[in-house]
């Protein structure tokens, strides 16, 4: 008799996990840990505030990390929070060009006026 060989590989299907970051949004807590020291720092030596003052401004880089991935990536669709900026980033390039303080020009998802003809149509 043939012994089966059954693949155990699950290390292509496991996330790290911390806290609330998970996948790729353990990135995101990276690079907020390095910057909340780098303001820790900036606070504490340039600007002269105390150990507490410069802890609390120190934080901010925190706290604006974990709102972020709790509103945008914790339990959304994989693309939510760039779908979130891309539609937000339309409606402020529609507000500019209503406005008329810039010349905005939107062509999206072919809803130009003018009619596109294929490359290839004879």
């Amino acid at each position: 008799m043939e012994r089966l060989i059954h693949a155990n590989d699950n290390a292509r299907e496991a996330k790290v996990t911390l806290w609330i970051f998970e996948g790729s949004s353990l990135y995101v807590l990276i690079v907020s840990v390095a910057l909340a020291l780098a303001v820790f720092r900036y606070a504490y030596d340039r600007l002269g505030l105390g150990t507490w003052a410069s802890a609390g401004v120190g934080a901010a880089p925190l706290v604006l990390a974990s709102v972020y991935v709790l509103t945008l990536k914790l339990g959304k669709p994989k693309s939510y929070d760039v779908d979130v900026f891309r539609s937000l980033g339309i409606r402020l390039m529609r507000a500019i060009a209503k406005t008329g303080l810039l010349l905005v020009k939107l062509e999206l998802h072919g809803l130009s006026p003018r009619k596109r003809e294929h490359p290839y149509a004879e």
